[in-house]
């Protein structure tokens, strides 16, 4: 008690339970205005794996989908838990992710600069947009900054070697719940090579870091192999789609020259505007003037292990690390660009902010007392308007989209046995989640859907309207076997639409 007290005494602390209390509020009530909408293709596909893993019902996710977010949410499963529990979950590692940032900014520069980053990081939109679904993004965000702090503290610092295995062992299993922290890598290793040039094959620090890769890795490999034949299929998709001879990068250099694929490199870069909006942005810009001294003494650097510069080149690697990695991966494969790829920089780009506000303060403490506090203050507000209006308008239009496969779903469950087979037009994955039976997928071929409702003896066939690929050529040739049970419905269009089928078997 005595220990909590002190705590709470100070004042550092007292601002940071502010941050986290302001954090969970403001995701706590975007949970209570969309814990009920529907999920859309990738978040079932992760959730239907997490069933499976659980309880071993029907999953249709595609192959190359990272398991481990859906591993460790089946342990909720098993304990009974329902998805608003899964929800919750989801946003307590949302919370963490704000508080190690906290802790990240904290260890490298000062408590100020940390409160301020966190600040940021609790409203920035493309944060709590993703938290409001259930995103691989956020599950693995705070293994990722956990990561990179236990390497700062082993390799930088000299604590304990203990944190360099816990690192490796963090950052291998965060590539087992989602693909982006392998930017952890080409992150890590050009600093190695800055910090202790050649040398650090010498170095017991960068062997421990390995040793705690081993760990855990073997067991990613192995699962993937033994469920899906290959030790990482992300890296087959890649290849086969993007890399392989004739696939898409040579469609794109024929098609768009070398010059604009390797443009699309830079794009988390010029679409900045975008995913930070103007007022963060400019504060990140000017919080990139507090880096100059990195770029004049970049010489400095190489030849010794100056303490601010090594600090400021960890910072700021991190996060041009991730945007760039990005940019490349979309510029080679078949990826579209999405805010959430480069989600292990916002923290970085966070602290930037922090360390723009702080300069802005500190010239202006100098013309007149207090007014460098209230600078912070204003620019925060500035920042949360901007942040919270934008999330609150995109999370409250999209929290209706795909509404209807769910009251379709749970009819469908409600009215079906365990072991049922059901066939569907294009959402089986959505289906399959909630009626936790296996759903069939009918495209063009008459025969085959014939045979797929005969043999499964299938009672129910839904057609949808989400996408134009649905077959209606089916329907309508097949109108006397098929018959209307239940339809629902945007405004006054069906978008789904159950039929019984009869005379199939």
């Amino acid at each position: 008690m005595e220990k909590i007290k002190a705590f709470l005494s100070k004042r550092d602390n007292q601002l940071l339970l502010l941050v986290m209390l302001f954090a969970i509020v403001i995701r706590m009530y975007f949970f209570f205005k969309t814990h009920l909408q529907g999920l859309w293709w990738d978040e079932a596909d992760y959730m239907t794996l997490a069933k499976n893993y659980a309880l071993g019902t029907p999953e249709i996710a595609a192959p190359w989908r990272a398991k481990g977010m859906s591993f460790l949410l089946s342990f909720a499963y098993q304990l009974g838990a329902n998805e608003v529990v899964q929800r919750l979950i989801i946003i307590g590692f949302s919370v963490l992710g704000v508080y190690l940032t906290y802790v990240l900014a904290k260890d490298i520069y000062n408590k100020k600069i940390a409160l301020i980053a966190s600040t940021l990081m609790s409203v920035i939109w493309v944060n709590l947009f993703w938290t409001a679904r259930f995103s691989a993004e956020t599950f693995v965000l705070p293994f990722y900054i956990l990561a990179g702090i236990f390497f700062w503290r082993g390799y930088v610092q000299n604590k304990s070697n203990w944190y360099l295995i816990f690192s490796g062992m963090l950052i291998a299993l965060a590539i087992f719940i989602y693909e982006s922290p392998l930017t952890f890598f080409p992150f890590i290793a050009i600093f190695i090579l800055v910090y202790d040039k050649l040398n650090f094959l010498k170095n017991k620090k960068f062997w421990l870091f390995i040793l705690g890769l081993a760990i855990v890795l073997p067991f990613v490999f192995y699962h993937y192999q033994t469920t899906e034949g290959s030790i990482y299929p992300r890296f087959d998709r890649i290849y086969e789609g993007s890399l392989a001879e004739g696939t898409e990068l040579d469609t794109k250099l024929e098609s768009q020259g070398l010059l604009s694929v390797i443009g699309t490199g830079f794009t988390y870069f010029y679409m900045a505007p975008e995913y930070l909006k103007w007022p963060l942005l400019i504060l990140v810009i000017i919080g990139l003037y507090t880096f100059l001294d990195l770029f004049l003494g970049i010489d400095i650097l190489f030849k010794n292990k100056d303490e601010k510069l090594t600090k400021d080149f960890f910072i700021l690697w991190w996060g041009l690390c991730v945007m760039l990695v990005f940019g490349v991966y979309m510029s080679i494969t078949m990826a579209y660009y999405e805010q959430r790829y480069i989600y292990s920089a916002y923290p970085i780009l966070m602290i930037i902010a922090a360390r723009g506000i702080l300069l802005i303060a500190d010239f202006l403490e100098k013309q007149k007392q207090r007014l460098g506090t209230l600078a912070i203050f204003i620019l925060i507000i500035i920042v949360i308007v901007s942040h919270l209006s934008y999330a609150n308008e995109i999370i409250m239009f999209k929290s209706t989209s795909f509404s209807q496969e769910r009251a379709a779903g749970e009819w469908l469950k409600d009215h079906t046995e365990e072991g049922d087979v059901l066939i569907a037009c294009t959402q089986a994955v959505p289906l399959t989640y909630y009626t936790e039976r296996k759903v069939l997928t009918y495209r063009y071929n008459i025969t085959g859907t014939d045979e797929d409702i005969t043999n499964n003896k299938i009672k129910y066939l839904i057609l949808d309207g989400y996408y134009f690929d649905c077959n209606l050529t089916y329907i309508e040739l097949r109108q006397n076997n098929l018959t209307p049970v239940q339809a629902y419905y945007e405004g006054e269009q069906p978008v789904i639409v159950i039929f019984e089928t009869n005379g199939y078997y």
